[in-house]
Formats: C-alpha cells, structure tokens, sequence
C-alpha cells in the first residue's frame, strides 16, 4: 500500500476561497482541518484503483451560530467544503459541481435535493449529479482494507434501495454512489469519526489514473 499526504488545510484565510468568508460585522468562522490522502494497494491486481480519502474536523461552534455560514457541502472533484452562504451568493455552476451535505443536520443528503438550503439547486435537474447513501455494518479493519488496499470494493459492495438521506450519529460508516448523467458512477464511503467534535472521513475510489 503506498499513502500519499497531498495537503493539509488548517484553517483558511479571510479570503473567500473555499466557502471561508468573513461573517457581517467583521466576525469569522473558523474553517475545518481537512487532511487529504491517496492510498494505492501495493498488490497489482488491485492497483488499479485508488483511494482518495478526506478526514475532516470542523471546530466547536458557539451555541448560536448561522448555521448557514458553517462549512458543509462537499465537492468530491477538489475537496472543496463550503457552506450555504457561499454557495447563494456565487454563479449557479459552484453550486452544480457540489455533492453532498456532511454537517447540517446531522444528516448526509446529496446537494441536488437541499432545496431549502441551496437556491441554485432547486430544478438543476441532471445539472447536477445524483448521491446515494447506504449504511453498512462494517468494522474500522474491514474499512481501512477497502481503503489501503482495495478500493474496488466500494462498488463490489454498493446495494440499490433508495433510501431516505440518513441521519448518523459517531461511528456510522455509510457507503454512497455517484450517478454522473454524462460519465461512469463513482463509489466511495463516510465515516462518521466522532460528533464532538464533528470528524468525518470521506473516501472515493478513482482508476489510478485520474488525478484529483
């Protein structure tokens, strides 16, 4: 297995990137902590596939806080985690490139169907991809195998069934798919690490060959 640590993203600057944006009033929130890595198995007949993986920690909020303002939408592309507020007031095409709500709620629901949170995603239509989240009963060593050394099995283990975006809570593991209306689905996990403070780890498996 070879890990790669590509970047470490402590809390950002004032300056707008990435959905960190100075609150009315002169007041910021802090940004989450995301460590990204990429693991690709060592064995060949695997190796075609990598993992990409995400762990994210997000600071204690004051009681009181936008909970518009809080960093929340995921984009599986970059990495990139942005809250409500960000997205409103960009072009509807940051909006469309999101995938999934992690911290609102305590709930995962794909960015397409957060109508009352999201103004641009309301009638996207297939602007905008599909995610689907199953939740699993897997233990911490059968996921960091999946993670290390066989991504594939993401996809091997995904089930259909349509269910409602679930709310989690610490230790939940939910697998999820991508249904990109021009390219081939993508697979990967969620990890719930801990509730307080808010620790999520994301997971996508990707052919060897694309760079993210």
């Amino acid at each position: 297995m070879t890990a790669r640590t590509e970047g470490v993203v402590p809390n950002q600057p004032s300056n707008g990137i990435e959905g960190y944006i100075p609150n009315p009033g002169g007041q910021s929130l802090p940004y989450p902590t995301i460590t990204k890595k990429t693991f690709i198995p060592e064995y060949s007949l695997w190796a075609h596939t990598k993992c990409l993986t995400w762990r994210i920690e997000w600071p204690n909020y004051p009681a009181g806080t936008d909970s518009n303002k809080i960093p929340t939408v995921f984009t599986l592309s970059n990495g990139a985690l942005n809250s409500f507020y960000f997205l409103n007031s960009q072009p509807a095409s940051t909006t469309y490139k999101t995938n999934f709500n992690l911290y609102h709620n305590a709930q995962l629901e794909m960015s397409r169907t957060l109508w009352s949170e999201l103004i641009h995603a309301f009638g996207a239509g297939n602007q905008m991809d599909a995610v689907w989240f199953n939740q699993v009963d897997f233990s911490l060593k059968t996921l960091e195998h999946m993670v290390k050394e066989r991504p594939g099995l993401f996809q091997s283990y995904w089930v259909d069934n349509n269910l409602e975006p679930p709310v989690y809570q610490q230790g939940d593991v939910f697998l999820f798919k991508v249904d990109k209306p021009l390219n081939q689905s993508q697979y990967g996990g969620i990890r719930i690490v801990s509730m307080t403070p808010r620790i999520i780890e994301v997971y996508l498996a990707v052919p060897t060959t694309v760079t993210i």
